[in-house]
C-alpha cells in the first residue's frame, strides 16, 4: 500500500493530467492533446479528474474507519489533526503539500508533452515558407505541431540562441 504520500502524489497527479488534457482540447492545441478528436479530450480528462478523486477518497484512504469521522465543527475544534489518534494527521504539513502538489504538476505537464508528442510524432507542422506567412510562436505554434516539434524548429531557425 501506498503511503499518504504517495496517495496525494498520484492523486494530484492525475487531477493535473485531466485538467492539461481539458485545456487542450478547449484551446484546440492538437500539440498537447492526446488525441484527434476533442471530445474524447474532454472525456478523457474528466474520466481523470473523477477517477483521481474516487480514488484518493475512497480506495487510498489510508485510514478508513477515520474516513467520514471527521466533521466541519472538528475542524473548528481540532484545526487540521484528527483527534482521534494523535498521530494520525488528516492532511501534511504546508510545506510538504505544496512540494508534492508543485511535482506532481510538473510531472503531469512533462507526461503530457512526452505523450502527446510520441502520439502525435507524424503530426506534420506547416512550412512558413510555402503558406508563405510567418510561423506561429509560443502557444500558438502548439495548434500545429507537438513540443518537441516546436522546440526543434525554434532551435533550427536560430531563435533559441538569443
Amino acid at each position: 500500500m501506498l503511503t499518504f504520500v504517495g496517495v496525494y502524489f498520484l492523486f494530484i497527479y492525475l487531477a493535473s493530467l485531466g485538467v492539461l488534457q481539458i485545456a487542450a482540447s478547449y484551446a484546440n492545441l492538437n500539440g498537447l492533446s492526446f488525441f484527434k478528436r476533442l471530445k474524447w479530450g474532454y472525456i478523457f480528462g474528466a474520466l481523470l479528474i473523477v477517477g483521481g478523486f474516487c480514488w484518493f477518497y475512497i480506495v487510498g484512504n489510508p485510514h478508513p474507519e477515520f474516513g467520514y469521522a471527521f466533521t466541519v465543527s472538528d475542524l473548528f475544534r481540532y484545526g487540521w489533526s484528527n483527534p482521534m489518534p494523535p498521530d494520525i494527521g488528516l492532511v501534511m504539513g504546508e510545506g510538504e503539500s505544496v512540494i508534492f502538489f508543485v511535482l506532481a504538476v510538473g510531472f503531469a505537464l512533462l507526461t503530457t508533452i512526452a505523450i502527446s508528442s510520441i502520439v502525435k510524432f507524424r503530426l506534420s507542422p506547416r512550412i512558413p515558407e510555402e503558406m508563405k506567412e510567418e510561423a506561429p510562436e509560443g502557444l500558438e505554434a502548439l495548434r500545429e505541431m507537438t513540443f518537441f516539434q516546436a522546440i526543434t524548429r525554434s532551435l533550427r531557425n536560430g531563435k533559441g540562441k538569443e
